[in-house]
């Protein structure tokens, strides 16, 4: 039996040697892989970073709202003990829409004689001392005892039927925040003021919560 060599000429391969030469193909780098799992983690990083970003700005919010009104009952309750104005809720519409119901009106002292016609000021309900009104000055006359003003609430369509004397000094409107006193109003009770303290520390307390749940998370991955 003859044994017959085969040369296979020097520009050709053995068929074998493409799967013995070559890169295995689980191995094979692919670029375009890469590339999108790059894109499909960009939109799950930028959610979590929106979220994140819409929590502090919730927080940013309950803490201004929460501060503002703490600040709107120290300057009702003790301001006026200590600095010379007056804060009043206003109960009623009678000084609509100049001053809405539900405002917070601030008043500095003022002399009797230095108060003039348009004036907003406040004074105690002749016949019922228990209430105050804030009217405005409609008109400013002259009777057997002396100066008196003439009072008018700007929703009303007649002039009070009473005289204010204006005699000393008595409290004249600045300026009035809106909407504030209904927060106050329910506030001027235990259970109210309770609630001013507890419902922003808790929600304050969830968001601490999740931003350290958020981390432990992160640290995992």
């Amino acid at each position: 039996m003859t044994d017959r060599s085969v040369i296979l000429p020097r520009n050709l391969e053995a068929p074998n040697e493409q799967w013995g030469m070559g890169t295995p193909a689980d191995t094979v780098d692919d670029p375009q892989n890469g590339e999108v799992a790059a894109a499909a983690a960009e939109p799950a990083a930028a959610s979590t970073h929106t979220r994140d970003l819409v929590i502090k700005i919730g927080s940013w919010i309950l803490v201004a709202i929460a501060a503002v009104i703490a600040v709107a009952l120290l300057a009702v309750t003790v301001g006026p003990r200590v600095f010379p104005y007056q804060a009043l809720v206003v109960r009623s519409g009678s000084m609509s829409p100049t001053i809405p119901t539900g405002s917070i009106v601030f008043y500095h002292k003022e002399s009797a004689d230095k108060v003039k016609v348009g004036d907003i000021i406040v004074f105690q309900k002749p016949g019922d001392s228990s209430e105050k009104v804030t009217h405005r000055v409609y008109k400013i006359s002259t009777g057997p005892s002396g100066r008196y003003f003439t009072t008018k609430g700007d929703a009303n369509g007649a002039p009070d039927d009473w005289r204010v004397p204006a005699v000393g000094t008595g409290w004249v409107a600045s300026f009035h925040i809106p909407t504030v006193g209904y927060v106050l109003a329910g506030l001027e009770s235990t259970p109210g003021r309770l609630l001013l303290l507890a419902i922003p520390a808790a929600l304050l307390g969830l968001i601490t919560l999740y931003e350290i749940w958020r981390d432990r998370s992160r640290k995992e991955t």
